[in-house]
């Protein structure tokens, strides 16, 4: 009588494992076949130090002295890496595949949504890094910018600004319905970022209402962080107030993608 082996189920974690790792290497040989990915990764900050940094004109800090615009520029940009793309390739990736019943077909696998998920927060995550690398260097070697603070905690600002960005974008797939639904969705975000952070221009002008209002903006919370590490060198105490700010955003902003997201 032929002996039949029966073979043994293979650990949850194991599982989870594989899939984040088949979705990271999926993930990110996508971003870099797509063009928009190199250009909004690696070519706009460069361009937007390149164009910005010719007005060649001084603005005060955050202790009110006054210092090259690229000096306050460069932490701006560092910060809106984590925006362009944590936000915007998460929301428009994930709107694709799931307009294209990529995400429903994948509830037939073994692969648990997690596992999915993790891999597409791993690749943006490499992304942010490797653009923030890019932006840095070219904006201290090539501008001229001056960094008085830690260069690994701007990094480390980055990523978790990215993963914040990359949680809002999660929440915003999974409530639009359609695709068509992620356009306003995602000017509502990244309009009132973009003029009102801090990132590109100076907040001191806006009104006290306006000033209060947006102060509470995430991209605000971390370009401020960032700014006061490169231009003040300030360390964790000093920027208590804005971390706390990025946590915030980032634990709602999980729990409700979470609650709502779903491979359909």
């Amino acid at each position: 009588m032929a002996d039949f082996a029966i073979a043994a189920p293979v650990p949850r974690r194991a599982v989870f494992r594989r899939g984040m790792l088949a979705t990271l290497a999926s993930e990110m040989l996508v971003l870099v076949r797509e063009p928009s990915v190199i250009v909004f990764t690696l070519v706009q900050p460069l361009l937007l130090l390149l164009i910005l940094s010719a007005f060649n004109f001084h603005v005060r800090d955050a202790a009110g002295h006054m210092r090259s615009y690229v000096d306050v520029l460069l932490p701006g940009l560092i910060a809106l890496n984590g925006l362009t793309i944590g936000f915007n390739s998460v929301t428009f990736g994930l709107a694709r595949y799931k307009q294209r019943g990529i995400l429903r077909r994948l509830r037939t696998t073994p692969l648990p949504t997690a596992a999915f998920l993790s891999g597409a927060i791993v690749a943006r995550l490499l992304l942010v890094i490797v653009a923030t690398a890019i932006t840095y260097a070219a904006g201290v070697w090539l501008f001229g910018a001056h960094v008085d603070g830690n260069v690994a905690l701007l990094f480390l600002l980055a990523t978790l600004g990215a993963l914040v960005f990359i949680a809002l974008g999660i929440l915003v797939v999974a409530f639009a319905r359609t695709e068509d639904d992620l356009p306003p969705m995602f000017t509502l975000v990244l309009f009132p970022s973009l003029l009102f952070s801090g990132a590109l221009l100076d907040r001191s002008g806006l009104p006290n209402w306006l000033h209060w209002l947006t102060g509470g903006l995430p991209l605000t919370f971390l370009t401020h962080a960032e700014q006061q590490v490169s231009n003040l060198n300030a360390g964790l105490a000093a920027i208590k107030g804005d971390l706390l700010g990025l946590v915030v955003w980032g634990i709602v902003a999980a729990a409700l993608a979470t609650w709502r997201f779903r491979l359909a």
